[in-house]
């Protein structure tokens, strides 16, 4: 997860200047990330798929799925009370879905996010009685194609899961990356972010995340009228 946290007002000083050149953007972005989200950023890049357990893989698939679309900062008010309400994997995934969404929709009324969230973990109650969890976690989560395969997991979130669960060379091309690989004239947002990093020993995820963090809190709607 890479929630939103309240900021000071005088944050300006760190916002980046699109017109800046790439460079100059994402280290200004990385000196506001450092700053505020010095915390998150360590954690994330810490993470190694072949440590990821079955609990926090399911975690990370309840925030992808509600922040598909929605905002990570809304999203990270509630989500305390939502996993709560999702409960473990095997006990969410052992429940009838009308049960579960009865609880689900206290928190978050949206029946497609919670039948897709109930129906892995009904995959993964199912399938685990039958092999280990670092075969299953092989077989569905070691590559993007796969991570891709999940419910309401598609093209774009897809690498949002990855890089949450230790793909840390993912890129996710939201919105906001998309923008700025078109206005600096990139191929794609990976091509953008490996051009960013330089020699810098920073894997291109959390070149991606940094950009994230920043975008997100200034907004990237800017970069259409300076065309």
């Amino acid at each position: 997860m890479e929630p939103h946290r309240e900021l000071p007002s005088c944050i300006d000083e760190f916002k980046p200047d699109i017109n800046a050149g790439p460079r100059a953007y994402y280290l200004k972005a990385l000196a506001f990330t450092k700053e505020f989200y010095g915390d998150e950023v360590k954690r994330i890049s810490s993470v190694r798929l072949e440590d990821v357990t079955s609990d926090f893989f399911f975690q990370e698939y309840i925030w992808v799925v509600h922040a598909t679309g929605f905002s990570a900062k809304a999203v990270g008010k509630f989500m305390p009370r939502l996993m709560e309400a999702y409960g473990s994997w095997d006990k969410c995934g052992s429940e009838q879905f009308d049960d579960l969404m009865e609880k689900v929709k206290l928190v978050c009324n949206n029946p497609q996010k919670a039948k897709a969230i109930h129906t892995t973990a009904k995959k993964m109650v199912e399938e685990l009685c039958h092999i280990q969890w670092h075969d299953w976690r092989a077989q569905n989560l070691s590559n993007i194609e796969d991570i891709g395969k999940l419910p309401y997991v598609g093209k774009i979130t897809r690498y949002h899961l990855g890089r949450n669960i230790g793909l840390l060379e993912c890129v996710k091309p939201d919105l906001h990356l998309v923008r700025m690989a078109e206005h600096w004239g990139f191929k794609n947002c990976e091509d953008m972010c490996r051009e960013m990093r330089g020699d810098d020993n920073i894997p291109l995820g959390i070149v991606d995340l940094v950009l994230w963090y920043s975008a997100s809190t200034w907004g990237t709607l800017s970069i259409k009228t300076n065309r």
